[in-house]
């Protein structure tokens, strides 16, 4: 009997009031649960479960770039050495170095999240140009 009280205590859901939800995708996507056969609430968990899961993937990525670019301003100086070649750095260090910028992208692809660039004079301060290029792998 305890433990099914436990069990009932700790998979009850919480009941919410959401405001400024618009109408018609409300609608919409009652009637897309309806013809799934799920209830609104196991809908709306699983879209609130997806976003978050999205949103904590972001935030990784934003602290790798961070790291990255980290890397390179604490080391411009030794990465100077290989001026006119192209470099990749990911995981907050210098993965390689190679003689074009099409070679260090193609070995840049095998990290979720990288850097490759040629050096040539130093980023300024607050410059990340991110192109049509950029990809990112889940």
């Amino acid at each position: 009997m305890l433990i099914s009280m436990l069990n009932m205590l700790t998979s009850m859901k919480k009941q919410v009031l959401v405001r400024g939800v618009d109408e018609d995708v409300y609608k919409r996507a009652k009637s897309t649960a309806a013809l799934e056969g799920v209830s609104m609430g196991f809908a709306v968990s699983e879209a609130l479960r997806a976003w978050v899961e999205s949103a904590k993937g972001d935030v990784e990525i934003r602290e790798q770039v961070r790291r990255n670019v980290q890397y390179v301003a604490a080391h411009w100086e030794e990465l100077r050495e290989h001026r006119g070649r192209a470099v990749v750095v990911s995981g907050g260090k210098l993965q390689g170095v190679y003689s074009s910028l099409e070679e260090a992208r193609n070995f840049s692809s095998r990290f979720r999240v990288a850097l490759a660039f040629v050096v040539d004079e130093k980023p300024r301060t607050g410059e990340l140009e991110l192109g049509p290029d950029l990809e990112i792998q889940r």
